[in-house]
């Protein structure tokens, strides 16, 4: 199953992310790599959030001045675009998994619950699929192309 989201014009195209997390690397990489294509990588990590120039001060001069109002100008732009991140990952989790989103107040939050959840997991699923492929045997009187199959569709599991 695949998400469409609309973007200034553009299609973004990620596939869902399996409830068990066994797509997890394949989806985190989709995720980081169109993230980085539209320039919003940095809301994975906060690596690029304006910094408040005022914070601990009060600004008085006509260019301290102007700082602050360049930050606010800069700070709604970075909160419109962590909602589009935000919004993006919500489309691509099953509803399981965007439940324990909502409470999160941005994309760096969902992404680091995510990665929690899942970073012990890509290590459990490869030693399954191994395990699973290493006892894939063709019994006597079956189909060899649908035994074939199977091999090949365990094979890209495991690539994945």
């Amino acid at each position: 199953m695949s998400s469409i989201v609309k973007h200034r014009d553009e299609f973004w195209k990620v596939p869902k992310l399996h409830a068990s997390g066994k797509d997890w690397p394949l989806w985190k990489g989709r995720l980081e790599l169109l993230l980085l294509a539209h320039g919003l990588s940095g809301h994975l990590t906060r690596l690029g959030m304006p910094i408040d120039p005022a914070a601990g001060w009060s600004p008085t001069t006509p260019t301290e001045l102007a700082e602050v109002q360049a930050y606010e100008v800069s700070i709604k732009k970075w909160i419109e675009n962590d909602v589009i991140v935000r919004q993006q990952i919500a489309v691509l989790v099953p509803d399981t998994l965007f439940i324990q989103l909502l409470s999160l107040s941005s994309a760096k939050d969902f992404f680091d619950t995510l990665k929690n959840q899942f970073k012990n997991w890509s290590l459990a699923i490869t030693v399954k699929l191994r395990h699973q492929l290493g006892e894939l045997k063709l019994k006597e009187g079956r189909d060899a192309r649908a035994h074939i199959d199977t091999l090949q569709r365990t094979q890209e599991e495991l690539a994945s």
